[in-house]
């Protein structure tokens, strides 16, 4: 990446690469420069001082200008540079003193109904005005729940609904979608035969937001992680699948792990067998027939659990050819 590009194009750039689930990418030192600058010009925004003059800070390893009295030093290293980066890039100021309060994560929803299916519905209509969500301004407004059965023994969990799921209104749409829906046939099953929902419930929002989507933040996980907690003991599934790490890192509340470390076991979430994957959209970036496996283990291992049938065909899928 280049630093002569314009900075609000920068900024697209480098979210679309978040969005694609991308976290890390090659920059020269000089555009390395200016990101470092925007972080700290966030930083002295948010204690409400100006920007910083034309002068930029020292990489690692060379003389650090001296401190201002009472004011933290100007400096960023590499930890806090690309997690104060990440956060402008989701539309969250860094460096702001005030801590929002910590939500419950065992809320009780006054749910009206009988059935499971009766107190779903009344779940649903509860998200469209819950007020922890709704006072959120990082979010859109229209909601995508959820869809398939609220009897199945497989629940699956992405992250958030982006510029598809909130045309059509439902989970995982567009390739992705095509993607899931061809992994539920290798399956044997359909959507009908699960329960897919979104961890977060509506599109996370960005300034001038037209086909661009971005990652929900750490704070709208939070938020929305009570009416997951409620979906999961409605439907009280044999197991519940992470697809992606964003969906994993809400679910099972496990920082900065990388997917890599998390799948290939069952975790435990809310007294739910949890089965960390890849999301569709990562199959739609690779033509690695081992990651494919990969894919598809955590499939087979959920269709144990779950204590559907598996034939020696799909045991054999994406196996190297003899």
């Amino acid at each position: 990446m280049s630093a002569g590009l314009p900075q609000h194009l920068t900024l697209d750039y480098l979210r679309a690469l978040l969005s694609r689930g991308v976290e890390k990418a090659a920059v020269t030192e000089e555009a390395r420069t200016v990101l470092r600058k925007w972080v700290m010009d966030a930083r002295r925004i948010a204690r409400g001082g100006p920007p910083s003059p034309v002068s930029v800070p020292p990489v690692s390893g060379e003389t650090q200008p001296p401190e201002i009295p009472g004011q933290p030093p100007d400096s960023v290293d590499e930890v806090s540079f690309g997690n104060e980066l990440r956060d402008i890039l989701n539309g969250v100021q860094p460096g702001g003193t005030e801590e929002e309060a910590a939500l419950p994560r065992h809320i009780s929803f006054a749910l009206e109904g009988e059935t499971e299916e009766e107190k779903l519905s009344s779940l649903r209509e509860l998200v469209v005005n819950w007020p922890p969500l709704r006072s959120m301004e990082s979010l859109r407004d229209t909601p995508v729940f959820s869809s398939g059965s609220p009897r199945a023994d497989i629940m699956m969990v992405t992250d958030a609904p982006g510029l598809y799921e909130e045309k059509q209104g439902i989970p995982l749409a567009g390739p992705s979608g095509q993607k899931l829906d061809a992994m539920l046939k290798a399956m044997g099953l359909s959507r009908t035969d699960i329960y897919l929902t979104h961890l977060v419930k509506y599109r996370p929002a960005l300034p001038r937001q037209l086909t661009n989507n971005r990652p929900p933040t750490d704070r709208e996980i939070e938020v929305s992680l009570p009416i997951l907690r409620e979906e999961i003991m409605l439907v009280r599934p044999k197991v519940v699948v992470a697809l992606g790490a964003i969906a994993a890192r809400g679910i099972l509340q496990s920082g900065e792990t990388p997917l890599s470390a998390l799948r290939g076991t069952f975790h435990t979430a809310f007294d739910t067998p949890v089965r960390v994957t890849y999301n569709p959209s990562y199959l739609l970036r690779t033509e690695d027939i081992s990651e494919k496996r990969k894919v598809w283990e955590d499939m087979l291992c959920v269709m144990e659990q779950a204590g559907l049938p598996i034939s020696e065909k799909q045991r054999s899928y994406f196996l190297p050819k003899k």
